[in-house]
């Protein structure tokens, strides 16, 4: 017997039973539909939530200087000089030492009330932080040289306390510790990077406020620099211009081994793995309901098999062969299941736009998840169609003859 003879014999016994192929595909239709739902609005959350920060990991990385046990001195530490001549390699589109702490935060002589976490920067602070200036202005070459009293606020604590943005030239006190007081003008204000995170969450809000780094060393604490934050134009390059930067140091400070690269740390990392396992654990229980449809196929195909007994008596009386039977039941089991997947796969793409319409974030469409569902499918067809195939195949024509 020919393939595309048993193909045709396969698909009009299913379409004999049109009511019963559908209601028996329903369970793979729901399963692939629920891992493509899952996937495509889970990756989207992920990308709405923690994506810009995690590109601003990708391009910028961090000089740390490691004691290794050892005893350093002060030159081994990084200066200002290094900053200067870091800026100028090629590839590098801003510099800025990491020097952070935590401070308190009033209007005036209001209460100290607000916590932030406090960080320096200099004149390349949308290179360094990825944040976009709402309103105002970053500090000028000038003000960082010159170690003024500016800072720079985020959005959502100038909303908090200000109830606007725009409150360029306002002063802000500021407090670290018991004794360090000062008030400082604000030249800008920042879309805080977390919002997202913060509103996804619905946590504690967080503050960020940035000050000049020579600010820092000038009024709170003189310590010497043991990281700074560079921000590199091509992530392609990055490895070699990390590269180009330590032997600069390495050369110019006459010691190895105590400058450490390592990739920028945001806590939207923490975020995106817990989203990651998160969607991982989604996915597999979603996966579960492939499985009950899997043992639809096979029940159905069992019934099937009994049902046309005689028919498979008949054939194999006239000479049909063992492989034949095999296959076409083979092929509907799989063309059920190929189908079922097909569909799920289709409607699971409608209700991800869907629900990312009401959402507000973008679904990703994964081909490879695609792709994956579909061959899982199939492969539910030959896996939960073999047995029935099988027993089908294997049936004595005599005997099957006698059935009524």
């Amino acid at each position: 017997m020919k393939f595309w003879e048993v193909v045709k014999s396969a698909l009009h016994s299913l379409g004999s039973n049109k009511i019963r192929s559908t209601l028996t595909m329903l369970g793979i239709i729901i399963g692939i539909s629920s891992v493509i739902i899952i996937a495509m609005v889970g990756k989207g959350s992920q990308n709405s939530i923690t994506g810009e920060l995690i590109k601003l990991a990708d391009k910028v990385i961090t000089i740390n200087v490691q004691s290794n046990n050892l005893i350093l001195t002060k030159k081994d530490y990084i200066s200002m000089e290094d900053i200067e001549k870091i800026r100028e390699i090629p590839g590098v589109s801003g510099v800025a030492p990491s020097l952070r702490d935590r401070a308190r935060l009033a209007i005036k002589d209001n209460e100290f009330t607000a916590f932030s976490f406090l960080e320096t920067t200099s004149e390349d602070f949308e290179e360094i932080s990825g944040a976009k200036i709402v309103y105002g202005r970053p500090f000028s070459i000038q003000e960082v040289d010159r170690g003024e009293k500016r800072i720079l606020i985020d959005d959502v604590y100038a909303m908090r306390k200000f109830g606007r943005i725009d409150v360029a030239g306002e002063e802000l006190q500021v407090q670290l510790g018991k004794n360090v007081r000062d008030t400082y003008i604000i030249s800008g204000v920042f879309e805080n990077p977390m919002k997202n995170l913060m509103s996804s969450f619905g946590g504690r809000e967080i503050y960020q406020i940035y000050i000049p780094y020579r600010t820092y060393q000038k009024y709170i604490n003189d310590k010497p620099i043991s990281s700074i934050s560079v921000s590199i134009s091509d992530v392609n390059s990055k490895d070699s211009i990390s590269s180009d930067i330590v032997s600069y140091i390495e050369e110019a400070h006459q010691k190895e081994g105590i400058y450490e690269i390592s990739a920028k740390t945001s806590p939207a990392e923490s975020f995106n793995n817990i989203l990651t396992t998160l969607s991982i654990l989604l996915t597999a229980v979603a996966t579960i309901s492939l499985l009950v449809g899997g043992i639809g196929v096979m029940n159905i195909m069992l019934v099937s098999v009994t049902e046309r007994i005689r028919e498979i008596g008949i054939r194999k009386a006239i000479g049909g062969k063992r492989r034949d039977i095999l296959l076409q039941f083979l092929i509907e089991a799989v063309f059920m299941s190929l189908t079922g997947g097909i569909i799920g796969v289709f409607l699971g793409i409608v209700i991800s736009y869907i629900a990312g319409a009401f959402l507000k974030i973008r679904p990703v469409l994964d081909i490879l998840t695609i792709l994956i569902s579909v061959i899982v499918s199939s492969g539910i067809g030959i896996v939960f169609g073999t047995y029935p195939a099988k027993r089908a195949s294997e049936l004595d024509p005599i005997e099957a003859l006698r059935h009524e």
